[in-house]
């Protein structure tokens, strides 16, 4: 943020100074922000005529740290034998919140710093620590730095009974490793360079997440690879010669190791695919959209016949980014061999081809020894480094300009009314000049990368004429406040793309110069043939099955198979298919068959899959991610089974929160276990509330106190339209003890209906809202929303890193003192049909799926697989607390969770929602009496319980 806004910013702290008396924001991004990238620092340090280190390193032992925070007052451990090293390392556990080392600096200069570590065992996710200097911040980055884990397949994949490979799990594997530390989102290519006085120095590291083991810490002069000019005479005056007759070629998806578990085996279809599908599902790449993220690496490993120069290419097809090259640094046995490798460019194209590494005219050469060697490609964002910061400044500039223009016109402006915004809002053309500037440099750079003009490059020229004509007529700037938000958000999604590189790899080539490059794209009649194949296939394939319950050869009389309906996608249901082949099945001898359904097709309502399935006696045994109203729904009908007729059910039932298994209970019976839980958490933007000197709402009346505020300063809250959590908290109930009536009629629900409708009607809170890009844009800083909101903020707002955070949602304070914040939220479940014949067999595969083990590695898998915003909220306690969340966040969900109850489900109960909808829609939307709504609302809710009740010849104990 400009240095100029934080006046402004420090205005209105001091304005609203003493307004309120709420828990304090903790965000120091005003600072932080400041903070400069490293391309800036090492920039102006460059040109004030810093220049490297000579010298000889400085090794410090990572034992020997010369303090350590840890408020537990526990110091860091010491061990020996960890990965077989013999000698002592330093086990950094998340207890200690930093460790710092001592060095004495004898040369000034720029020095790079080498760190050796292990991963030790953790929950999978990447290691990361920040960085301070002398207790400062150098710059930016590092505030996060990444040490990654290393994964490899499990085993070479198996073949099921109809001949598809069947993708292994991904195992760690760890081992020590030296590296220096760099960028962790692949920005640049070379390690971070530190410039150092002569005299003593500390180096910090702290906590962010993950167990780590240290071995040494190292400060060393800078080494940068060569040009390849130089290495090619280097190669003459030693009187290296070139290899004959020598062809090497290592299948991609034979990877020795990835630095991240989603980068996996993947399926190709073109004939020329090694090994080619031919109508099957062949494992045959590595790589596609899954490798696309700064830092993630495959390494391979390779052995050459004999000592000489060899040349090396890649079949490589780089398909995605609309015309926009990708990069990857690419490293022989754990170097840069030079320069051009640092950042080797693989060029758009719709075809698979041979990367040849070379200048386009001629192929580099490899001096390589006789034995074994590692190559390694790292995904790499360098080229786009100056776009990529000029975007992010181009969306926080527009954020903070939608800001000031609102405080001014409001969110929906008199377009009637001149505002006299340029005069009003202070340097405000300047403000949207430099934001025409940031957008026509953006465009210059990616037409020189690219050659042409992609999409980006049309989307950012639109955006710059929009800038350009608020420049050329202010008055026209209230009209377009929704264009602003939308290029905003238009802007954010194409930092996001320009951030992923994807690169898929059939394999790679180490030959003798001499040696012709294999042809990589198959002809039209190749491909022709390949796509009759597969549509012949089509009629003998079931595509909805998940494998086979069993191998070849392994059926027999006294199998047990069961049948398990998904309704989730493929990869949901073939990874629960791969734990129960590799854990379930061995443990209890039960086999699984498993179908996937579209989701809607196990929601309630209408007709779908799972009831014309239980009409015509074809029902599965389990089916697992259902709807959560769905069970009770059968269970009235007899269509699925009572679970606590099992002997353990009681003990089961204690892996999920009492407040998740209200929907699952009907007539004394209890029928599904949950499998997944939603919950509405309070999320905030912690720059704009520190800017108001506003905290963080622990009540309703808090959220009430600041609201007046935010609407001042032309912003908002969002609170969903639901009534649940005003209900609870206000001691009300949906429906009476026999759960035959309505609960509304009594004086606590008509208060909570009440307080619901006010905050649309008196508190002036929007009805509907985006509030993903109103949160993006700052118009709605403060809000409640759930889990997906969540992952959506952590994933696809990349600009907003650091500046939000989250806390439990607002209650209600009691007499006691305490703050009730009893909420609903959503659930799925997971059944057993009543027609299925092994209901012992079923019970034993639904607690072995929920439980703890299970679904922690399901969730760890899956998040592998599809990345952090596929996250699986599990509804079993504590496999949901063993994933990787940021510890802070853990903690506010789980007091969340305490005060988790979900409405009851009851015969004719999805009446109770449409009617208490209709009775909000008289009153916000109408003007009606609160009191007399609700009142109509509790007639039509009774008179349609009872309907069903005398349907289904239920009675009320009133009746």
């Amino acid at each position: 943020m400009p240095s100029k806004d934080i006046g402004a910013s420090q205005k209105l702290a001091d304005k609203y100074k003493d307004a309120l008396q709420l828990k304090p924001i903790e965000f120091t991004s005003y600072s932080e922000d400041q903070l400069p990238v490293y391309a800036a620092v090492i920039r102006k340090q460059r040109e004030e005529g810093k220049e490297d280190a000579s010298g000889t390193r400085i090794d410090i032992p990572a034992v020997q740290y010369s303090r350590y925070g840890d408020d537990a007052g526990k110091a860091p451990q010491v061990k020996t034998g960890i990965g077989g090293s013999p000698e002592p390392v330093l086990i950094w556990h998340e207890e200690t919140a930093w460790i710092e080392w001592t060095a004495e600096i004898e040369k000034r200069g720029f020095y790079q710093i080498e760190v050796t570590y292990y991963p030790i065992e953790g929950k999978r996710s990447t290691i990361d620590r920040s960085l301070k200097m002398d207790r400062q911040f150098p710059f930016n980055e590092a505030q996060r730095l990444s040490f990654y884990r290393f994964w490899q397949d499990a085993a070479e994949p198996v073949r099921n009974r109809k001949g598809d490979d069947v993708r292994p799990r991904q195992i760690e594997a760890p081992h020590w490793e030296t590296v220096r530390l760099s960028d962790n989102e692949g920005k640049h290519s070379e390690p971070f360079r530190f410039y150092l006085e002569p005299g003593k120095h500390t180096l910090r590291m702290e906590m962010i997440k993950e167990p780590i083991a240290l071995s040494q810490i190292s400060l060393i002069p800078p080494e940068d690879p060569p040009e390849y000019a130089d290495i090619k005479r280097q190669y003459e005056a030693k009187g290296y010669s070139r290899t004959e007759n020598v062809e090497i070629k290592i299948q991609a998806e034979q990877a020795r190791y990835k630095t991240d578990p989603t980068i996996r085996r993947e399926t190709n279809s073109d004939p020329l695919a090694e090994p080619a599908a031919e109508g099957n599902i062949r494992l045959n790449v590595i790589g596609d959209y899954r490798w696309r993220k700064g830092g993630q690496s495959i390494a391979w490993s390779f052995t050459v016949p004999q000592s000489g120069l060899y040349k090396i290419g890649i079949k490589a097809g780089q398909w995605w980014g609309d015309g926009l090259p990708g990069y990857r640094k690419i490293e022989l046995d754990g170097r840069v061999p030079f320069q051009e490798l640092a950042e080797f460019a693989f060029p758009y194209d719709k075809h698979w081809r041979i990367e040849r590494l070379g200048d386009g005219e001629e192929d580099y050469l490899f001096f390589l020894e006789e034995g074994e060697h590692t190559i390694r490609m790292t995904v790499q964002l360098g080229p786009y480094r100056e776009v990529l910061q000029s975007l992010m400044e181009t969306i926080r500039q527009i954020s903070d300009l939608n800001r000031k223009i609102i405080l001014v016109t409001g969110t929906k402006p008199d377009l009637n009314y001149r505002y006299d915004l340029d005069r009003r809002i202070p340097n405000l053309l300047d403000d949207l000049s430099a934001i025409t500037e940031q957008l026509r440099f953006q465009v210059n750079e990616i037409q020189q990368l690219s050659g042409k003009n992609p999409a980006i490059v049309q989307s950012l020229k639109m955006i710059e004429d929009q800038f350009e004509r608020m420049i050329r007529n202010p008055d026209s700037i209230p009209a377009q406040l929704e264009d602003m938000t939308n290029s905003q958000a238009q802007l954010g999604n194409w930092l996001l793309s320009l951030k992923e590189a994807p690169l898929v790899v059939d394999y790679l080539i180490i030959a003798s110069s001499d040696t012709a490059w294999p042809k990589a794209m198959s002809n039209v009649f190749q491909r022709s043939l390949s796509t009759f194949q597969n549509f012949l296939n089509s009629f003998t394939k079931d595509y909805n099955s998940i494998g086979d319950a069993f191998a070849v050869g392994e059926e027999g009389e006294d199998t047990v198979v069961i049948d398990v309906w998904v309704g989730n996608g493929r990869e949901w249901a073939e990874l629960i298919k791969d734990l129960a082949d590799e854990a379930f099945t061995p443990e209890t001898g039960i086999s699984v068959n498993m179908n996937t359904i579209p989701a809607g097709q196990l929601a309630v309502g209408g007709v779908n899959t799972l009831l014309l399935a239980a009409s015509s006696g074809k029902a599965p045994d389990v089916a697992v991610s259902v709807d959560g109203l769905l069970p009770v729904e059968f269970a009235i009908r007899d269509a699925v089974v009572n679970l606590n007729q099992f002997a353990d059910y009681e003990e089961v039932s204690q892996w999920f929160l009492p407040g998740a298994l209200i929907p699952f209970h009907y007539n004394g019976g209890d029928y599904a276990l949950p499998e997944t839980q939603d919950f509405n958490i309070l999320i905030f933007r912690k720059d704009i509330l520190a800017e108001l000197n506003l905290g963080i709402p622990d009540t309703w009346e808090d959220l009430y106190q600041i609201l007046p505020i935010l609407q001042r300063n032309g912003m908002n809250a969002y609170v969903p339209p639901v009534i649940d959590p005003f209900l609870y908290q206000h001691g009300g109930n949906f429906y009476n003890e026999e759960r035959t009536e309505s609960g509304l009629s009594s004086g606590e629900a008509y208060r909570a209906f009440k307080e619901w409708t006010d905050l649309y009607t008196n508190y002036r809170i929007p009805i509907q809202a985006d509030f993903f890009n109103r949160m993006r844009s700052g118009e709605m800083p403060i809000g409640l929303a759930g889990y997906q909101h969540y992952v959506l903020l952590s994933t696809a707002a990349p600009e907003l890193a650091g500046r939000w955070g989250i806390a439990p949602a607002p209650g209600r304070k009691q007499l006691n003192g305490t703050v009730d914040r009893s909420a609903g939220g959503a659930l799925n479940a997971a059944v057993i049909f009543r027609q299925s014949e092994h209901p012992n067999e079923a019970w034993q595969f639904l607690k072995w799926w929920m439980s703890k083990e299970t679904q922690q590695r399901f969730g760890q898998e899956l998040e592998s697989l599809l990345g952090v915003e596929a996250r699986w909220n599990s509804a079993n306690v504590e496999a949901f607390e063993e994933l990787p969340w940021p510890q802070e966040d853990l903690l506010t969900f789980q007091e969340q969770w305490r005060w988790f109850k979900e409405p009851p489900v009851v015969l004719g109960g999805y009446f109770t929602n449409r009617h208490l909808t209709n009775a909000w829609n008289r009153v916000v939307m109408s003007g009606m009496n609160p009191r007399e709504s609700l009142e109509q609302a509790v007639k039509d809710i009774n008179r349609e319980l009872k309907a069903k009740q005398e349907e289904y010849g239920v009675h009320s104990s009133h009746d």
